[in-house]
């Protein structure tokens, strides 16, 4: 499933309400990113705001607002502020068990790790094991 959430904040510049907004699709942007860095520059540049103007400075100053959330990110949004510490590790987490099942699948004949854990933590350790060598 698709994990997403909608980003906005609400201001006021040179006497003009502004309200920028973005969806982010999180899965792409962790792909990319790596890890969830801050959502500011990515708001403001998707709403043509310079990274270098008093405009920025004032979003800055605001707070973000989350919601809509999809998929895994529902768990980690609460009245408007999104844990994405918390969001990013379950979703590498999620990835890692779902990469490990394939492999149960495949080689072990194995159609729910789930009901195997000592087999899945098994899996799971030397996925991370590989990781870092």
């Amino acid at each position: 499933m698709k994990n997403s959430i909608t980003i906005s904040a609400e201001f006021y510049f040179k006497g003009e309400k502004l309200s920028p907004s973005m969806v982010v699709d999180l899965d792409e942007h962790i792909k990319h990113q790596k890890t969830i860095d801050s959502f500011l520059p990515l708001l403001a540049q998707s709403n043509n705001m310079d990274l270098y103007s008093y405009e920025y400075e004032m979003l800055q100053a605001e707070e973000l607002v989350y919601s809509d959330a999809q998929g895994l990110a529902k768990a980690f949004l609460n009245n408007g502020y999104f844990d994405s510490e918390g969001f990013e590790q379950a979703w590498h987490e999620q990835h890692i068990t779902e990469a490990v099942s394939k492999i149960a699948k495949e080689h072990l004949d194995v159609d729910d790790l789930a009901l195997q854990p000592e087999l899945e933590m098994a899996l799971i350790e030397a996925f991370r094991l590989g990781q870092q060598s």
